[in-house]
């Protein structure tokens, strides 16, 4: 109730600081409002997985009907350009009706820039790429799945210049501490993240972006282990170091807290006709990772766009994710030699996603905060148990364009094939195909934008289901 009563607060504050500004009549203040209603049936107990995958977990309830209705404001920083500071403030308040109602202040922040850097306060998504045509928003750690974690952040804005090389190489960066105050298993959590990426200019019409991201699960109160370290032990979750002397053997072992990442690279290609990127995700969990004993494991992404925007076909994207090395099947079994009759061999097992300390896994509101292809296992309580499979293979293809004025279309396909875990594994392979279809008018002839979409789910590890959407938006 705390933390609901703050975000209300701090939304009515926001609210109430758009309204005075406009009440000023400086246009400068004014935030873009934004209402919006969409309603969506399914022949199944639950939307199609297109439908509800990568909506920052504005979908909470599960039905074979959903009506759908958010309200939002919003002051870009970007209005600030050509200024040395800069500010943004918004929120995004959705409410579900499945059976029965749902309220979720879903965004709410405030930020202000200094020249390059942004610090920011309150939970704010991150940016839509590739058009939306992308599995994981090209980051399989934070595709769009979940609600975004609240918390302090603190980043560039953007690529800066790299000091006296800013001719060839730029910059960014992001540090942030978010509060995880959903239902879970370890309460009051916390989840910190930093990332770092360096881009070369290649050539005038090539680039190279390299970087790695980084979360840490630390703290919080567990029914099994009671109270984790908590900021004593800061310096050591953030550089990845082994737990101190009051944390669990397995930690001062390993690393402090649940440690996990990604290295990213990012190669973009300008054609005569077109745009063309190239990127790949490697995940790791622990040191065999960070050394690339899973070297096989990853995402694979390649995003092709045309320069004229009116084209029948403008962006094609397709993207591969394979996650069945996990750096072996074996993790520290005895393997004695004469000379060592205590060695142990393997480091395999990583088991993406899940951790022992921290059961409920990479989520956020019982949502994968990375690729939705995670899907995490629900309890009776209500509380996620961590993904049951983790090992899988998945084929992805988005294709979207232009049809007519003001007429737009996008279509999603995903096959997946599921193994399980390594300490569970499938009987049998579980496949999977998922797709969406989507056509929306933003033309000039309607006051509003319309959409419309089907969606469906066929093999076994869903329910077999199909379902379709309606919905409209206003912009003011």
């Amino acid at each position: 109730m705390q933390k609901n009563k703050l975000i209300y607060i701090l939304t009515i504050f926001l609210y109430a600081f758009s309204s005075m500004a406009t009440a000023q009549g400086k246009a400068e203040f004014l935030p873009d409002y934004k209402a919006s209603l969409q309603t969506m049936i399914s022949s199944g107990n639950d939307i199609p997985f297109w439908m509800t995958a990568n909506q920052n977990g504005i979908y909470s309830k599960h039905n074979s009907a959903y009506q759908l209705s958010q309200f939002s404001f919003r002051r870009n920083i970007d209005r600030d350009s050509l200024k040395n500071w800069g500010y943004t403030y918004g929120t995004n308040m959705v409410y579900g009706y499945a059976g029965n109602s749902d309220f979720q202040a879903n965004e709410y922040w405030l930020g202000a820039r200094f020249r390059s850097i942004i610090l920011k306060a309150g939970a704010m998504t991150e940016p839509v790429l590739y058009n939306g045509l992308s599995s994981t928003n090209g980051n399989m750690y934070n595709s769009g799945n979940a609600r975004p974690v609240p918390g302090l952040s603190l980043s560039s804005n953007g690529y800066i210049p790299f000091f006296i090389a800013k001719k060839w190489f730029s910059i960014k960066f992001k540090y942030e501490e978010g509060l995880l105050k959903d239902k879970r298993y370890v309460l009051n959590a916390h989840l910190h993240h930093k990332n770092l990426y360096l881009k070369g200019i290649l050539s005038p019409s090539l680039s190279l972006a390299i970087g790695i991201e980084h979360y840490v699960f630390w703290g919080g109160n567990s029914p099994t282990y009671g109270k984790f370290p908590g900021q004593k032990d800061y310096l050591r979750y953030v550089f990845g170091l082994a737990g101190g002397s009051g944390s669990d053997v397995k930690d001062q072992a390993n690393a402090a807290g649940n440690q996990l990442g990604s290295y990213n690279l990012k190669l973009r290609k300008d054609l005569k006709n077109m745009n063309a990127t190239l990127y790949w995700n490697h995940p790791f969990e622990d040191r065999s990772g960070m050394e690339l004993d899973n070297l096989r494991d990853g995402l694979w992404g390649i995003h092709l766009a045309t320069k004229r925007k009116e084209a029948f076909i403008t962006d094609v994207l397709y993207e591969y994710m394979y996650t069945l090395n996990q750096s072996g099947s074996y993790h520290l079994i005895p393997a004695p030699t004469p000379d060592n009759p205590d060695r142990l061999t393997g480091r395999g097992r990583d088991n993406y996603f899940n951790n022992w300390a921290y059961p409920s896994g990479f989520i956020h509101y019982n949502r994968m905060i990375g690729t939705p292809l995670f899907v995490a296992e629900i309890g009776a309580d209500g509380t996620s148990t961590g993904f049951r499979s983790t090992r899988m293979w998945m084929h992805h293809l988005g294709i979207s364009g232009q049809f007519g004025s003001g007429f737009f279309w996008k279509t999603l396909t995903t096959w997946s094939r599921n193994f399980g875990t390594y300490d569970s594994v499938y009987p049998d392979p579980l496949d999977e195909f998922s797709f969406l279809a989507e056509c929306r008018y933003e033309g000039e002839k309607l006051p509003f934008k319309v959409k419309a979409g089907i969606a469906g789910d066929y093999g076994s590890r869903f329910e077999k289901r199909s379902g379709s959407y309606l919905g409209v938006e206003i912009n003011f």
